[in-house]
C-alpha cells in the first residue's frame, strides 16, 4: 500500500516532471523532509535539481530575514520594555529579574500566539468598564461575544465590584497593550522577532503585496489545524495560482458517498466531529481552488488491531519487548515498523526492554539532560549556594541535606566514595544541621570539591552581578568534563559538554543584558535553561525501528505501530500551558484552547492508523489520581465503538494482570534457634567481657516483642540499626529525650531535699539554661529556628506544668533520676539466668506517708488498665493481647524497686504530657502496688521469658502497629 508521501511524490511527477526545482514544498515537521526527499528519490529513479523542502516554520522565518532568538533572550527584552513602560507608575512595585521571568516567560508566549492567530491585540487588551461597552468595542460573532461577556461580567463582579486581586489583574490588562507594541517595536529595531510576528508579517505581506518567491509553487503537504497567519498565507498563495496543498484523510471521520469515492465533498461522519474538524472548515472555504483530499479508506482495508492493558510503565515496555522477541521485524521491514512513546519517560524502560534482534534502532526523542547525575549535582550545588549562611568572618556554612546530596553525587562518589561515605556519617552521628567551615577544614577533600565548597561573595538575600558566580560554575563543569575525558568515559563526556554548550549559550545572555539577579534568580534561569535540553541521539534517520513521539509521526506512515501509553492524559495530551489571558477570552478571539488540541490530537491518532496493517494499542491499567495514568484513552474507546464491526477489521483485546498472589507481601517468620537463642543470651545471661556493659532485659524490649516478635528480632537478635538522620526538625522521639534530659539536670540538685514552694520557683527560673544543654547534647545547639524553636518553646511548657504540678500537689523528696544501676536484678526461670533492669526517670518519697513514688515522663499517649480489675486479668491483657504497655513497664518498674527495698511500699506514676492539666495519671489509682500483683507479675515474666528465647519470631497481625516501624519496608508492609 502507498503511503501518503509516496502518492503526493508521483503526483508532484505527474504535473511538474522534472522540473521540481521550481518547488518549494513545505511539510510540517523537519523529519518529514528526510522522508518526503528519500520517496521523491525512490520515484524518479535518476538524477533531477531537487525541491527545496522545508518546514513552515523555515519557511516564514527565512522570508523574513529576520533574527529569532530562543525564549530566555525574549523575556530579558521584554522585561527592559516593561520596566520603562512601568516606571513612574503608582501601582507599580518594582520587580526583580527574579519575580519577573516566569511570567515574563507566559508573556512572550501569548504575544507570540496573538500574532500567529491574528488577534486584534488592541481590541484584547481593551479595559471594559461597561458590558454595554462590548458590542460597540468588538468586532466579532455572536458565539465570541457571549464568550467575552461572560468574561468581563465576572472580572467586573455583580453588584459589589471587583476585588483586590481582580483589580490588580485589570490595572495590569490596562498597560498589556503598550507593553506589547513597545515590544515588538524594540525587537524589530534590533531585526529580531518571534515566530509570530514573523508568519502575521508575510501573512499580511501576501495579502497586500506582490508575491515575494522565486519558487513557480509553493506546495504545502499533510498539514491539519492552523494558525491563522498559516490559514492566510495559504489562501493568499492560493488565489495567487502560487499555491497547493494536500491533505491526508480518511472517509471514517470525513465520509464521502461510497458510490463515488472520488467526490471531495464531505457527507458525514462516522468518528465524531474531532478528527476531521480543521480539514472540513477549510476545505469548505477553498474546495474550488488548488487544494486536494488524498482519500483513504481505512474500513475497507485489512487491519489488525490489538489493544492491551498492561500494568505500569515498566510493564508496558517489557510486553513491547516480549512482542519483539516473539516476532522480530525483518530489516528490510524496519523502517516501516514504529514504536511511538505517547508519554516519553517510558523512553528508557523500552530502550533496556528490547530484544537484541533489533539490530538498527533510529531514536527521534532526545534524552532529556534533566534525567543526569550532572543536573543533580549542578542543582544540589545551586541550592547548597542559595541557602548558605555566613558568619560575622564571612565563614561559609551550608545546610546538611545539600552537603549530603552533593557528597552523594556519582560524579563526586566514584573516586571519593570511602571518605564519602565516612564525612556522611559524621554529619549523621553529630546531627550537623549546616556543615561549617571549621568543619570542612578537617576534611581531606579532591580539587572539586575544594571548588564546590568555595563560592564566590554573592549575596544569599540580593541581586546583584552574576559574572564571579557564572565563572565558578563554568570552572566546576570544565574541572568534570576534563576528569570524564581523563577517564574515557564518552557518554558523561557528552552528557557535560551538552551541559557546557547551554551553559556558554545562557553566559552569553547574561553578559549582553547584565542583569542584577539574586542565586534564587540564577538557579530559575540555570533550571529553565537545562531541563528542557535533550541530548540527541545519533542515527540515520531513515533506517532502522523507529522510535518516536507521538506527535513526530506527523506525515509519515507504517505497516506496523506498536503505540503506549494510550491512556487519558497522554492521548490526548491534555497538559495545558500557562497563559495571562482567561479561557473565555481566547475562546472570545480565536485563540486555541484545549479542544482544538484534543481534535489535534484526534486526527493524528487516526491518521497513524490509516494505513497500517497492523496496530498494537498498550495501556495502563493502573490508574490513580496522584499524578499516575488516568483511565485509557478515548481514541480506545472509540474503536471498541466503530471498529468492531467492519468485516476487514480484526479486533483483538486482552489484559495483562499479575496474579493478586504477588503484590501481597510475603509473610516473614524466623524460627528461633540456638543461633538466636545465643545471640540474646550473651546479652541478657552471659559475664560480660573486657569492660563492657552490662547487658539486660528491659521494660523497652519486652513491649517490643509483645507488640512483634519480628521486631524485636530486628532490634534485638539481627541488631538492625535505624539508620541515622540528621534531625534539623526534631522528631517526637528526640522530643522526649530533650524533655526527660533537661529535667533530670534541673532536679539533681535537688536530690533528698525537702522541697518547699521557693523551690519550685527557683527551678521555674533556671529551666532555660537546663533546656539549652539538654539540646546541645542532642547536637542540637542552644540557637533553634524555626519549627525547632517552636518544639523547644512546646517542651519549657511541658517542663513548667510539670513543676507547677509538683508544686501543687503532696511534699514530697527527689530520692534518685534515672537510676539504672540499683535495680538490676538477675531472674531464674527453666534453666535460663537472665539480668533485668529498668531506668526509673524520677524516685519521690511522699514526706507524710513516707510512700514511694515511680515517675516516668511520657510525650506519647498513656493507656493504663481499670486498677480495681484482678491483676490476674490485667496480666493476660498486657502479655496475652499486647495492651498496656505502661503498666506493663511500671509494673516491672514497681517490682524491681520491691527486690531492691522489700519493706517498702511504692505507688506507679506516669505524667502525660498530652494531658498535663489533668495532674498524674496512677497505676491502681495512686494506691501502692501490693505485694500480690508484684509476685503475680514475677510468675508472669518467669513465663514470658523463656518464650521470647524460645517462639519464632513472627509478624504482627496488626498492621496499625506496623505505620510507626522503622523496620516496615523490610517486611514490605512500609
Amino acid at each position: 500500500m502507498s503511503s501518503f508521501l509516496e502518492i503526493i511524490a508521483r503526483d508532484l511527477k505527474k504535473k511538474h516532471g522534472d522540473h521540481l526545482s521550481e518547488l518549494c514544498l513545505v511539510v510540517p515537521t523537519r523529519r518529514a523532509k528526510y522522508f518526503l526527499q528519500d520517496i521523491l528519490a525512490q520515484v524518479y529513479q535518476k538524477t533531477i535539481w531537487a525541491p527545496e523542502i522545508v518546514s513552515i516554520q523555515d519557511f516564514v522565518r527565512s522570508w523574513s530575514g529576520q533574527q529569532f532568538p530562543e525564549i530566555m533572550p525574549l523575556v530579558f527584552e521584554l522585561y527592559q520594555v516593561y520596566q520603562k513602560r512601568m516606571a513612574g507608575d503608582s501601582f507599580y512595585e518594582k520587580e526583580s529579574f527574579d519575580q519577573f521571568y516566569s511570567w515574563g516567560e507566559m508573556l512572550v508566549k501569548d504575544f507570540d500566539e496573538l500574532d500567529k492567530y491574528c488577534v486584534n491585540a488592541e481590541e484584547l487588551f481593551t479595559n471594559v468598564k461597561d458590558l454595554k461597552e462590548i458590542d460597540l468595542f468588538f468586532t466579532l460573532q455572536d458565539d465570541n461575544l457571549t464568550s467575552i461577556r461572560d468574561f468581563w461580567r465576572t472580572i467586573r463582579g455583580r453588584d459589589e465590584g471587583p476585588t483586590e486581586v481582580q483589580q490588580k489583574f485589570l490595572r495590569i490588562w490596562e498597560v498589556l497593550f503598550d507593553i506589547y507594541e513597545d515590544f515588538r517595536s524594540s525587537l524589530r529595531g534590533r531585526n529580531m522577532a518571534y515566530d509570530g510576528m514573523a508568519y502575521r508579517r508575510l501573512a499580511h505581506h501576501l495579502e497586500s503585496e506582490a508575491y515575494p518567491f522565486a519558487y513557480r509553487e509553493i506546495v504545502f503537504i499533510g498539514f491539519n489545524a492552523l494558525s491563522k497567519a498559516e490559514e492566510r498565507i495559504m489562501e493568499a498563495l492560493l488565489k495567487m495560482g502560487k499555491g497547493r496543498v494536500y491533505w491526508d484523510v480518511d472517509d471514517t471521520y470525513l465520509n464521502p458517498d461510497p458510490a463515488d469515492l472520488n467526490r471531495k465533498e464531505p457527507q458525514g461522519l462516522v468518528l465524531g466531529p474531532e478528527p476531521g474538524k480543521f480539514i472540513r472548515e477549510y476545505y469548505q472555504k477553498w474546495r474550488n481552488l488548488e487544494v486536494e483530499l488524498v482519500m483513504h479508506q481505512m474500513i475497507r482495508s485489512p487491519k489488525q488491531i490489538h489493544i492491551t492493558g498492561v500494568p505500569l510503565q515498566i510493564g508496558q515496555a517489557q510486553y513491547l519487548g516480549n512482542l519483539l522477541r516473539q516476532d522480530p521485524p525483518k530489516v528490510e521491514d524496519y523502517r516501516q515498523t514504529a514504536l511511538v512513546l505517547a508519554d516519553e519517560h517510558l523512553l528508557f524502560p523500552v530502550l533496556y526492554a528490547l530484544p537484541e534482534q533489533i539490530q538498527n534502532l533510529n531514536i527521534t526523542m532526545g534524552y532529556p539532560l534533566r534525567q543526569t547525575h550532572m543536573f543533580d549535582l549542578l542543582q544540589a550545588i545551586m541550592s547548597l549556594i542559595q541557602y548558605r549562611r555566613a558568619d560575622k568572618k564571612g565563614e561559609l556554612s551550608f545546610a546538611h541535606q545539600d552537603v549530603l546530596k552533593v557528597l552523594n553525587n556519582p560524579y563526586i562518589k566514584a573516586d571519593f566514595h570511602h571518605k564519602s561515605e565516612q564525612y556522611q556519617k559524621s554529619i549523621r552521628k553529630k546531627n550537623l544541621v549546616y556543615i561549617s567551615s571549621d568543619t570542612r577544614k578537617d576534611w581531606e577533600l579532591p580539587p572539586i570539591l575544594d571548588k564546590i565548597f568555595s563560592p564566590p561573595p554573592f549575596p544569599s538575600d540580593q541581586s546583584g552581578p552574576v559574572g564571579p558566580f557564572v565563572q565558578y560554575f563554568r570552572e566546576i563543569i570544565e574541572m568534570l568534563m576534563a576528569d570524564a575525558q581523563h577517564k574515557k568515559k564518552h557518554l558523561e563526556a557528552e552528557y557535560i559538554f551538552q551541559f557546557y554548550k547551554e551553559f556558554n549559550r545562557l553566559e552569553e545572555v547574561l553578559e549582553r543584558y547584565q542583569p542584577q539577579l539574586s542565586p534564587r534568580g540564577f538557579a530559575r534561569l540555570f533550571r529553565e535553561v537545562l531541563q528542557k535540553v535533550r541530548i540527541p541521539f545519533e542515527g540515520e534517520p531513515l533506517t532502522g525501528v523507529q522510535l518516536m513521539g507521538f506527535l513526530e509521526t506527523r506525515v509519515l506512515d507504517f505497516e506496523k505501530i506498536y503505540i503506549l501509553a494510550c491512556n487519558e492524559g497522554n492521548l490526548p495530551d491534555t497538559s495545558t500551558g500557562n497563559s495571562f489571558i482567561p479561557y473565555n477570552l481566547r475562546k472570545g478571539f480565536g485563540l486555541p484552547t484545549y479542544e482544538e488540541k484534543d481534535a489535534i490530537y484526534a486526527y493524528h491518532f487516526y491518521r497513524l492508523l490509516q494505513r497500517a496493517e497492523e496496530v498494537h494499542l498498550v495501556y495502563n491499567t493502573v490508574v490513580n489520581d496522584s499524578g499516575g495514568a488516568k483511565e485509557v484513552s478515548r481514541f480506545i474507546r472509540q474503536i471498541r465503538e466503530y471498529f468492531e464491526a467492519p468485516p476487514n477489521m480484526h479486533l483483538v483485546e486482552k489484559a495483562i494482570s499479575t496474579p493478586a498472589g504477588e503484590v501481597h507481601p510475603i509473610r516473614i517468620d524466623i524460627p528461633a534457634d540456638e543461633q538466636t537463642r545465643n545471640i540474646l543470651l550473651q546479652k541478657y545471661q552471659e559475664a560480660p567481657v573486657n569492660g563492657d556493659k552490662v547487658g539486660y532485659l528491659s521494660a523497652t524490649a519486652i513491649n517490643t516483642w509483645l507488640a512483634c516478635r519480628l521486631n524485636f528480632y530486628f532490634r534485638y537478635v539481627a541488631q538492625i540499626k535505624e539508620e541515622e538522620e540528621v534531625e534539623e526538625s526534631m522528631d517526637a522521639r528526640t522530643l522526649g529525650t530533650i524533655l526527660h534530659n533537661s529535667l533530670e539536670f534541673l532536679h539533681t540538685p535537688f536530690i533528698d531535699k525537702a522541697l518547699e514552694d521557693q523551690d519550685f520557683d527557683a527551678m521555674v527560673k533556671q529551666y532555660p539554661a537546663h533546656l539549652q544543654a539538654a539540646f546541645r547534647e542532642e547536637n542540637l545547639g542552644p540557637d533553634l529556628q524555626g519549627k525547632n524553636y517552636l518544639l523547644g518553646d512546646v517542651i519549657s511548657r511541658l517542663a513548667k506544668d510539670i513543676i507547677k504540678q509538683d508544686k501543687q500537689g503532696e511534699k514530697f523528696r527527689i530520692r534518685s533520676l534515672e537510676d539504672d544501676q540499683t535495680y538490676l536484678y538477675t531472674l531464674e526461670t527453666k534453666g535460663y539466668n537472665i539480668r533485668i533492669n529498668g531506668s526509673i526517670d524520677r524516685l519521690d518519697q511522699m514526706t507524710d506517708s513516707g510512700v514511694y513514688r515511680i515517675l516516668d515522663y511520657k510525650t506519647g499517649k498513656v493507656d493504663l488498665p481499670d486498677g480495681k480489675k484482678p491483676i490476674e486479668d490485667i496480666l493476660e491483657l498486657c502479655f496475652e493481647k499486647g495492651k498496656y504497655k505502661q503498666a506493663v513497664q511500671g509494673l516491672l518498674y514497681a517490682w524491681l524497686f520491691y527486690k531492691q527495698n522489700p519493706t517498702e511500699a511504692a505507688a506507679v506514676g506516669f505524667y502525660p504530657a498530652r494531658k498535663l492539666k489533668s495532674g498524674i495519671q496512677y497505676l491502681r489509682e495512686g494506691l501502692p502496688i501490693p505485694e500480690d500483683w508484684l509476685v503475680a507479675f514475677e510468675k508472669a515474666l518467669k513465663e514470658v521469658i523463656p518464650r521470647i528465647l524460645e517462639e519464632p519470631y513472627t509478624q504482627t497481625e496488626d498492621d496499625q502497629k506496623c505505620r510507626t516501624c522503622p523496620y516496615k519496608r523490610i517486611c514490605n508492609r512500609g
